[in-house]
């Protein structure tokens, strides 16, 4: 459909153009029976559009407009339709550049009646415009102006946006949403009436919905409930800004719904919109990453990056103060394992403080220039920071989970005594490849405990299980078998370096100092090494018999000693 007054206009650009100046243009048919008859006002960026449903002499006006359009509407609408054939004037909210040129219609429209389509809220206020007018209120009516014909005008309560009692309505003959202030937008070019570019309409109603409307929650509210109730519209014909085409109304709905609004309340007595423009898209940018953020590692590097973004802060750093794990600081440096430092944040960076439990820090690194961080910038990130406690809890709640996982583990995998893997451990190894394991026993044990009783016996496995973690290998596990029985498990060893091992355990264990726990002060072990290499089939259980069998080798054969198996046969060093 041709959107230009007289000709085509030739530019680039799909968008249809007004190419007429402001005082020839003609009204224009946005969809059957639907007209625009606004008027442009010359280097005016906050456009105001008025419509007109022809439908015989139940003709509907919307948003007639203010003294400075008003005439310029009249004039379009006599090239349609004689004036008497308008019988509604429907107000979706009370403002002046909808309802002031309600005296000067009252003037004009002679038929006596013509009624007010509107909200109770907004009659409380259309009334001061001092028109003649009557009131259809739509709350009584069902929310339905029935027209001639089978045609309605349905109506929906947008509470907020941007009026308490705004609301939107909805053609069914022609399938137009006419949206009032939503969907609207700045005109940075006024010669545009109809768009099919989502991104253009979206550019222009950003700072427009920032501006006016309260907060994104209600504005997604908002939005949602008009899809749900209307699911078949094929063009949006708002107050301001450009008509919405058909094909991209799913677009514009999406990408409306994610708008930061509200801007305003981030200052105090600001208007320096571009400034709080940035700050809301942090707080928004922040939110998102909070949501999408589960680890302090990932929240604190998407921080660092959105307040780089605002030319405010070149890094930051979280602190919270752990239950038993006192101040510890997550910073953008950190390694890939997310692991924080045990520290308070940086003391010569800007901190935000929270008091509470935990107590919370966030730490900013300036921009290197000698401005102050703003004010309002502040503001936001205190509140978001706030935001953050619940998220903090539940990273709380995880770590008390951890903790107690790996006192449970530690409690089924490990030996209370010495401290040192259970045989469950080694039930849990999975091997593969080349290992050794290294067997011993400690010689006449039972003399130590018949002797000098079991709580010097314990102490001389606790020395034990000392000289076995000093002596083993980083990559080796040791474990408590049973009693005086011990295992080591040593991953890609060979036989001579299983012997090297066992050997050295054997003469730490002769140097112990046992005055008082064993006969002499001194005590030794019995060991017995197996080896699996690459060409051996056996498995664990087999390589376990034959360092058991080694390992009573070394005992029949005077203990105190390393013998090493094979799958035919013994050797004792």
């Amino acid at each position: 459909m041709d959107r230009s007054l007289h000709r085509p206009c030739e530019h680039s650009s799909s968008h249809p153009r007004f190419d007429a100046p402001a005082s020839q243009e003609e009204p224009i048919e946005i969809a059957p029976g639907v007209w625009w008859v606004g008027v442009r006002l010359l280097k005016d960026h906050f456009q105001c559009h008025t419509y007109f449903i022809a439908n015989g002499s139940d003709g509907v006006l919307i948003d007639p407009g203010s003294p400075l359009t008003i005439d310029g509407t009249l004039a379009k609408l006599r090239r349609i339709t004689d004036l008497n054939a308008i019988r509604w004037i429907v107000c979706h909210h009370s403002d002046p550049d909808i309802c002031a040129s309600l005296p000067r219609l009252s003037e004009v429209l002679q038929r006596p009646d013509v009624q007010v389509v509107t909200e109770w809220r907004a009659k409380a206020l259309i009334r001061h415009y001092g028109h003649r007018f009557t009131y259809h209120l739509v709350e009584e009516h069902g929310w339905v102006l029935p027209l001639e014909g089978d045609r309605r005008l349905e109506f929906q309560l947008t509470p907020y946006l941007h009026f308490p009692g705004a609301m939107v309505s909805y053609d069914t003959s022609s399938h137009t949403l006419f949206s009032s202030d939503l969907f609207g937008g700045f005109v940075p070019d006024s010669g545009i009436l109809e768009s099919d570019d989502a991104a253009y309409i979206l550019d222009n109603a950003r700072p427009f919905h920032q501006h006016y409307m309260p907060s994104r929650e209600l504005l997604s509210a908002g939005l949602a409930r008009i899809r749900s109730r209307w699911p078949e519209i094929e063009r949006i014909a708002p107050q301001h800004g450009h008509i919405v085409a058909g094909s991209i109304v799913d677009d514009v709905f999406r990408g409306l719904a994610n708008i930061e609004c509200g801007v305003f309340c981030l200052a105090d007595a600001d208007v320096d919109l571009k400034r709080l423009l940035v700050i809301a898209e942090a707080r928004q940018r922040l939110t998102d990453a909070l949501m999408h953020q589960s680890s302090p590692l990932g929240m604190v590097r998407a921080m660092a990056t959105i307040l780089e973004s605002t030319g405010q802060a070149s890094d930051c750093e979280l602190a919270v103060d752990l239950p038993g794990d006192g101040w510890t600081t997550w910073t953008t440096w950190a390694t890939s394992d997310g692991r924080p430092v045990r520290r308070l944040p940086n003391p010569d960076w800007h901190h935000i403080c929270l008091l509470g439990d935990p107590a919370m820090v966030l730490a900013l690194r300036g921009d290197g220039s000698s401005e102050p961080f703003d004010p309002d910038m502040q503001r936001m990130l205190r509140e978001f920071a706030e935001s953050m406690r619940p998220w903090v809890d539940h990273l709380l709640e995880d770590q008390r989970k951890d903790k107690e996982v790996a006192v449970l583990n530690t409690a089924a995998l490990c030996d209370p005594l010495t401290g040192l893997a259970n045989r469950r451990a080694l039930e849990a190894e999975k091997l593969s490849g080349i290992y050794s394991l290294i067997e011993l026993d400690l010689d006449h044990f039972k003399n130590v405990n018949d002797t000098f009783g079991h709580e010097s016996g314990d102490r001389v496995l606790k020395q034990l299980a000392q000289v076995l973690n000093a002596s083993v290998r980083e990559q080796d596990h040791t474990y408590r078998l049973g009693g005086e029985e011990f295992l080591v498990l040593l991953p890609e060893a060979d036989r001579e370096t299983a012997l090297l091992v066992a050997e050295r355990i054997r003469l730490s264990v002769r140097q112990l100092n046992l005055e008082g726990d064993a006969p002499g002060g001194r005590i030794t072990v019995s060991l017995g090494v197996s080896t699996k290499n690459a060409t051996q089939p056996c498995n664990f259980s087999q390589l376990m018999e034959q360092a058991d069998r080694a390992l009573y080798a070394a005992k029949d054969s005077g203990r105190d000693r390393v013998c090493i198996a094979d799958d035919v046969s013994v050797n004792c060093g």
